[in-house]
């Protein structure tokens, strides 16, 4: 991937739709920072809760939230793909809209497992969704799970399907974190950075931070692989038939 034309996979950059930007005037801020880290591609990845909306409404509303922002979109700024930061939920391998919640024109889904220790039944969930759908799959900040007790362990487990694992920027840029943030991506079949950015002030635009980071404790080489993951799953791709 062109280092002028990164992709930013994981955002809450769309206004009004979750915890992320509140307003246009935050997401154009967003987008100036991205734009100024040579990020070209972002993927707007709002919450996706199952308990919460149906998916068509998610859409809808996700639908009106780009449209606010395009009539003060410019050339200057990142392209923006519909997406989203779908949380798992019981009977997700085998609903048949699942495959909008996808980065658009793609099969891969960013996933938030549950905030607890992961059990046989989710794992297997998951490996449907990979084996028998055609999703690629993507963990959203694994780094957040590890507390919990086996999870690790579920992490190596799933990376065998693969599943890619998306470690968010922040992690490496904290010492609290920075360990396990490397060690995810070290060890890491196929893992990626995304800055999970929600605002302009504590959870910020940082993507570039982060690949410094990155480049200082896995080598230059490492973002190059990250670059090609990122592009791998952006490349258009047509999901298995609905079950």
């Amino acid at each position: 991937m062109d280092t002028e034309k990164l992709a930013d996979i994981h955002c809450h950059v769309l206004p009004g739709m979750d915890d992320g930007s509140p307003d246009t005037a935050v997401s154009l801020g967003m987008l100036r920072r991205q734009a100024e880290q040579g990020i070209g591609t972002v993927c707007c990845t709002s919450h996706y809760y199952a308990s919460r909306e149906k998916i068509d409404a998610f859409c809808r509303r996700r639908e009106e939230a780009l449209n606010s922002l395009r009539p003060v979109l410019t050339r200057d700024l990142p392209r923006l793909l519909p997406a989203a930061e779908t949380a798992f939920f019981s009977g997700i391998s085998e609903c048949p809209d699942l495959d909008r919640l996808c980065i658009q024109g793609t099969c891969t889904l960013l996933l938030e497992m549950p905030f607890s220790i992961w059990n046989d039944f989710q794992v297997e969930e998951v490996a449907a969704l990979v084996l028998d759908r055609g999703f690629r799959v993507v963990l959203a900040h694994p780094e957040r799970f590890c507390g919990f007790k086996g999870n690790r362990e579920r992490i190596r487990q799933l990376e065998q399907l693969p599943v890619a694992l998306q470690v968010n920027a922040g992690a490496l840029l904290s010492w609290r974190t920075r360990r396990l943030a490397v060690e995810l991506l070290r060890e890491a079949r196929f893992p990626l950075m995304a800055s999970d950015c929600h605002n302009l002030t504590h959870r910020v635009p940082n993507l570039q931070e982060g690949r410094r980071t990155a480049a200082q404790k896995l080598g230059a080489g490492f973002l190059t692989r990250l670059d090609r993951n990122a592009e791998t799953l952006l490349q258009p791709a047509v999901c298995a038939a609905n079950p």
